[in-house]
């Protein structure tokens, strides 16, 4: 394949990806390798998705001259299934909760694929972590020290050798239903309107420990 035959290339990533989840997807960009990246790099979203799930393909030759190719697509594809063990962590403890997860861009191991169990990450992609925020309404949170809940939830995902952070924060009733990630870009100010108290933070890192921020890496 030349370099100089970007169709060429971005038909061999879309098939790559067809094959590896079974799906189709549209092609939005596409810029070959030159002075400021090693690789070729096709943006691309799935066909029953929106532009909103786009993500990065990356392809380069190896040293043996073939052509070996990377996605971003495993934490778009998984996040539905990631949300739902979280949600059940979760649900132990709270009734009332919205739970947002984000595994932010770039590319995966190329052996993490549709097959992939969400136990198995880690053992294939270290490097993988996940953003978590749960929204919890005042009246689920009643009686519930913040700290002791958040640290189970944290345990189990570290039991299932899930690597992420975790943001929890009580909201008022009246403010519950209408929450979404845009309140986190308030003002301190409006904030005190919608949060009931200071959140809480916690971490499972890479060596599968559960931290709080402060208490190492």
């Amino acid at each position: 394949m030349k370099k100089s035959d970007p169709e060429a290339i971005k038909d061999q990533m879309i098939t790559y990806l067809q094959e590896k989840y079974g799906e189709e997807f549209i092609p939005i960009s596409f810029e070959s390798s030159g002075f400021a990246y090693s690789y070729d790099t096709l943006w691309v979203y799935p066909k029953d998705g929106t532009k909103a799930d786009r993500f990065e393909v990356r392809g380069s030759k190896a040293k043996d001259n073939t052509y070996v190719i990377s996605d971003g697509y495993y934490g778009i594809y998984i996040k539905p299934q990631y949300e739902a063990v979280l949600s059940g962590f979760v649900s132990e403890i709270y009734q009332d909760f919205k739970l947002f997860t984000d595994f932010g861009e770039g590319v995966w191991s190329e052996q993490l694929n549709k097959n992939t169990k969400i136990e198995e990450i880690y053992e294939i992609d270290r490097l993988v972590s996940s953003s978590n925020v749960i929204f919890v309404k005042e009246d689920s949170a009643k009686n519930i020290d913040d700290e002791e809940a958040i640290r189970k939830i944290a345990e189990n995902m570290k039991a299932k050798k899930m690597v992420g952070n975790i943001q929890l924060y009580v909201v008022y009733n009246d403010k519950f239903d209408s929450i979404g990630l845009e309140a986190l870009s308030l003002t301190n100010a409006q904030m005190k309107d919608v949060f009931v108290r200071d959140y809480v933070m916690i971490k499972v890192n890479r060596s599968l420990e559960v931290k709080k921020y402060g208490e190492g890496t």
